[in-house]
């Protein structure tokens, strides 16, 4: 809850749409677990997160998990024409669903895999969106715009402030905490 709520500035109906859930393992660590759904609402795979500051690893996918695209059942809900914001990582994607905007997530920079790609374009195909994106400020996060915009033509590039590493950060800082959701 503190993650969630205090530090992350998550509105709660986020938080049950993407069905969060806490554990603590047998050496008393907390881990946020993270679902991964198909477009059916179907699941496909868990991320955990380890809560500890400073962890290493801080994820993990479980053996046999699918975690291409996160939030890919926000699909259902999506409007031909209307924008669908893209982030890398499942917290920038919580935050830009408390800001009230329809997000998927590639869980890194660097995982962007041919598979992923064949999601996205057709998703492109079916609902033709306004694909927007928030890069994180870092060069994978460059790097994995450039790779979306050669895939996604038209993809809209937003620039997070200088003392914002990524829209999470953007969000804490800037965006009314208070907002809700648009699921």
């Amino acid at each position: 809850r503190h993650f969630l709520f205090t530090e992350r500035k998550l509105h709660p109906a986020v938080v049950r749409w993407c069905r969060l859930t806490s554990w603590k393992d047998r050496q008393g660590v907390n881990w946020l677990q993270i679902p991964y759904y198909n477009r059916k609402g179907e699941l496909v795979g868990i991320q955990n997160r380890n809560l500890q500051k400073g962890a290493n690893p801080r994820f993990c996918f479980p053996k046999g998990a699918q975690c291409g695209v996160y939030n890919l059942q926000v699909i259902q809900r999506l409007r031909e024409g209307e924008s669908l914001y893209i982030t890398e990582g499942c917290t920038d994607c919580w935050a830009m669903l408390s800001a009230g905007h329809k997000a998927i997530a590639i869980p890194s920079a660097t995982l962007l895999t041919p598979a992923t790609k064949r999601i996205l374009e057709q998703v492109a195909q079916e609902k033709q969106p306004v694909f927007e994106m928030y890069p994180d400020r870092d060069a994978p996060g460059e790097q994995l715009f450039l790779q979306l915009q050669e895939l996604l033509p038209g993809l809209v590039h937003h620039q997070l402030p200088p003392d914002c590493k990524d829209f999470s950060d953007y969000f804490v800082k800037q965006v009314n905490p208070t907002a809700h959701g648009n699921l």
